[in-house]
């Protein structure tokens, strides 16, 4: 079984793609609804290029529009200026835009794109930022939603009307309703029988339910990631590395705060599997690696502690 989806230095090619949707836009739509409708469609395709953790310089490529050749993987710079390039085909002046954000993890300005209209609305659009909740069907937050330097917005009742008229929602409902509903019967169990550690399993095993497959890692680990905040669970995530192959393969390790530590990895496609400090540290032996070297101190801690209590 493949652990985590390879991605070589080229990814795959959806310059084709994009130039099919840009030419099968739906009749009579106003500009708005064909920005919407592309945002989404090509918000498909893209997967965040994390390999500028480990090089800063891949944020600094760029797109060569005349080759035929557009990447599946890029970063927030290559986005906006793929985005740029699509809505000039439609005739709405967009440009790139740096934009503040929070826990900034690399010295490079993130970016977006600010998208003015003919009526003079200007909007930004940031695709990175909402690529995993368009590929798990959800409702997007970065679409017309920036309010500072005068920007206009748009409400999600809006943008829910939209995509209801373009056939953008996928499944029938936005996810968010389905983690609602799952929200909902997962709190009103019982849950006295069990300790807080086997309560915390059984709901993390519920919540696997709601991860689709994604072919992109950031995308799939940013999901987890809210999966598990919104079911107010508490967690610290590390990032292991595949030692014998290129750094592009990560796993996502999740320290769950239990009474005991409980652990999961998420890996792509494979989903969230439970896993355990021996079977972790095994791992750490064998062919993979975290840079943050608090984690095999954890696990270590932890194996001396199961020792001693043999």
């Amino acid at each position: 079984m493949e652990i985590l989806n390879s991605k070589n230095e080229q990814g795959h090619n959806i310059d084709g793609e994009i130039k099919l949707l840009l030419y099968n836009i739906p009749d009579d739509l106003n500009e708005i609804e064909k920005l919407r409708w592309l945002y989404i469609r090509i918000g498909e395709l893209f997967n965040y290029d994390y390999r500028i953790a480990s090089d800063i310089e891949i944020g600094n490529k760029k797109v060569n529009f005349d080759y035929g050749y557009i990447c599946n993987y890029q970063t927030c710079s290559q986005i906006c200026e793929i985005m740029n390039n699509v809505y000039s085909k439609i005739g709405i002046q967009s440009r790139t835009v740096k934009r503040k954000t929070q826990n900034r993890l690399y010295e490079l300005e993130h970016v977006a794109n600010e998208v003015t209209l003919s009526t003079g609305e200007r909007y930004i659009l940031d695709l990175t930022v909402d690529l995993y909740l368009i590929q798990s069907g959800c409702q997007t937050h970065e679409f017309g939603s920036y309010g500072e330097d005068d920007y206009d917005t748009i409400s999600e009742s809006k943008l829910e009307a939209i995509d209801e008229k373009l056939h953008l929602i996928k499944y029938g409902e936005y996810t968010d309703k389905k983690i609602r509903d799952k929200k909902s019967v997962i709190n009103g169990i019982d849950y006295s029988s069990m300790t807080y550690d086997e309560e915390l399993i059984f709901k993390i095993e519920k919540i696997k339910e709601l991860i689709p497959n994604f072919t992109g890692y950031n995308e799939g680990r940013l999901f987890v990631d809210k999966l598990l905040n919104d079911f107010g669970i508490q967690f610290h995530k590390f990032n292991l590395i595949y030692k014998n192959d290129d750094k592009n393969k990560l796993i996502g390790c999740f320290q769950i705060y239990g009474d005991e530590n409980i652990w999961y990895l998420y890996a792509g496609n494979s989903g969230l599997i439970k896993t355990d400090a021996r079977k972790l540290n095994n791992m750490l032996i064998n062919t993979w690696y975290c840079k943050n070297e608090r984690l095999e101190e954890i696990i270590q801690d932890e194996l001396n502690n199961k020792s001693m209590h043999v």
